[in-house]
């Protein structure tokens, strides 16, 4: 971690460097290359499976900014929830401990699997509370309100890092992928696809677009349901909200920031199967093509969903033509020596 690194965002609106806090976590920029051997001509990656040789993923360009402002506001302690399988909380429980943040983790439960148990025995080595509250509705209830009551001093970080604060890690993300559209290592994308679970990372797409002035057509491929209920939780509506939100933080604490018309988000939602964390047999035939082909590692719940759409769209004789952009956001770090090492 180089503590010199900022973001280029900051870059570009240099009066965010004095307003909005953060901490160099990863190792940027990520590559972006071409995928060669699996038939298609037009079909690129960026590899934010290399954020960090601690832990990788799209966790990390939302942790800089969210643990910068822990740090800043001085909180002692997280409080987040996610799946059994988390790889939000895993991320965050490994970067916060380094910091000398405690962690409580309210769980949910997802289909067992490999993956779930492999990311349930790195927790256990970190310095983490997990309360197993079994369902998503009585772990939403006591993230929005019960557990509140009991820790009111924690700062409350919500699942996947979408907060304002941690969209702002992928709006910074496409102004490093424009430098290397510039730079000449990648030709400008028509289309960039991305995993849709918790809204952040779309909505940063979305906006860093604007902002940058890359005229990139954004697609989410959706992980999860549509609606908790009545409640929606991952749509349309949901990631616009949180993009214009965060342009909203970025107006406040830039006085020059620029008018942007931003994208309606697209959503691609055929190939979630029967819920968030079902493996289909579109998913495993993905992972298999893309490891035995590029020696790429995807994951069942978001990674192998998102690369199932962009295969089937790359394989349509009607994109031949379009530059396509797969952003790869699962861990690729060796974690088989994970342990908690406070280093920052």
């Amino acid at each position: 971690m180089d503590d010199n690194q900022q973001p280029l965002l900051f870059d570009n609106y240099p009066e965010l460097k004095k307003r909005i806090s953060y901490l160099p976590l990863g190792e940027f920029p990520t590559p972006v290359h071409q995928l060669k051997n699996l038939g298609f001509d037009n079909l690129w990656i960026k590899r934010d499976d290399l954020t960090s040789s601690i832990y990788g993923g799209n966790k990390i360009r939302k942790l800089e900014f969210i643990l910068g402002e822990v740090k800043k506001i001085n909180k002692k302690r997280i409080v987040t929830l996610g799946a059994t399988g988390t790889h939000h909380g895993l991320a965050t429980a490994i970067f916060a401990n380094q910091l000398g943040i405690d962690v409580t983790l309210l769980m949910f439960d997802q289909p067992d699997s490999d993956e779930v148990r492999h990311n349930l025995s790195l927790l256990a080595r970190q310095q983490v509370k997990i309360i197993h509250k079994k369902t998503l509705w009585k772990t939403m209830l006591s993230y929005m309100f019960f557990h509140r009551i009991i820790d009111p001093f924690a700062y409350y970080l919500y699942p996947g890092g979408s907060n304002t604060l941690g969209t702002l890690g992928y709006v910074n993300a496409v102004f490093e992928l424009k430098m290397q559209i510039e730079s000449g290592l990648i030709p400008k994308p028509d289309i960039i696809f991305c995993p849709l679970g918790s809204n952040g990372t779309m909505a940063g797409l979305i906006l860093g677009c604007a902002l940058s002035k890359l005229d990139s057509k954004v697609i989410g491929v959706r992980v999860t349901f549509s609606k908790l209920g009545i409640f929606q939780a991952c749509t349309s509506n949901t990631v616009m909200k949180l993009a214009e939100e965060t342009y909203q933080l970025l107006k406040k604490e830039h006085r020059d920031l620029p008018d942007v018309d931003m994208q309606t988000p697209t959503i691609e939602g055929r190939y979630l199967g029967d819920g968030y964390g079902c493996k289909t047999e579109q998913c495993i035939n993905a992972i298999e093509m893309l490891k035995t082909n590029e020696d790429i590692q995807l994951d069942a719940t978001y990674t192998s969903k998102t690369f199932s759409a962009v295969s089937d769209f790359c394989s349509n004789s009607e994109n031949e033509s379009k530059t396509i952009l797969y952003w790869h956001t699962y861990n690729s770090a060796d974690t088989s020596c994970l342990t908690l090492k406070k280093t920052i």
